[in-house]
């Protein structure tokens, strides 16, 4: 009679296979999670620095146009006093948003009072391909995480020449941890005094 031999794995021998295997696919499956997770965050980062520009952008823009229609008849006296109109609900201590207007043919902004904090927050409209403010928008289609844009301009001087510092702070958060916020400055003054 011939001894009979087992010739399968004992349960330590699959154990340990069965945890090598684990390690092996857990560590791969672990750097690739980080990896999307930590490119999220530096799109949020990316997106909300494009957007702090943008909105000083914009501010300087509106002082500049302010700047050139002032004397429009060329007469070489100031028809409008006020190289800061249309940027009242954002002269300090007031916080405004930018308010994007789009029709057939252009796109307007105007800016706005942020007296409401939802005032103020913005998420990208996959119809329009802008980033829009979320209160008064009909017909949107919001996708992505929320920003909150503040523009501010603060006066430096009130007398001639009158200077302002433009402020644009972006605030979001990140898998609902708030974020540090991106904050950008630029001095502006009145170029007809």
């Amino acid at each position: 009679m011939k001894a009979q031999t087992n010739q399968g794995f004992t349960i330590i021998e699959s154990l340990v296979a069965i945890t090598i295997l684990i390690i092996g696919v857990l560590g791969p499956m672990t750097a690739a999670t980080r990896g999307i997770t930590d490119g999220y965050y530096a799109q949020n980062q990316l997106i909300a620095t494009h957007l702090a520009q943008e909105g000083l952008e914009l501010l300087s823009t509106q002082i500049e146009n302010n700047n050139n229609i002032r004397d429009a008849d060329n007469d070489g006296d100031n028809d409008n006093d006020d190289f800061l109109v249309n940027l009242g609900p954002c002269i300090d201590p007031n916080r405004c948003a930018l308010s994007v207007n789009l029709s057939t043919n252009s796109v307007d902004f105007s800016f706005s009072s942020c007296a409401v904090i939802g005032d103020c927050d913005m998420a990208f409209d996959e119809q329009s391909g802008f980033y829009r403010q979320l209160t008064g928008c009909v017909d949107c289609n919001f996708i992505g995480p929320v920003f909150r844009r503040t523009l501010t301009v603060e006066k430096l001087t009130t007398v001639a020449p009158i200077q302002v510092v433009l402020k644009s702070k972006i605030e979001w958060s990140n898998k609902s941890v708030p974020q540090s916020p991106i904050e950008l400055s630029r001095y502006a003054f009145d170029k007809n005094q």
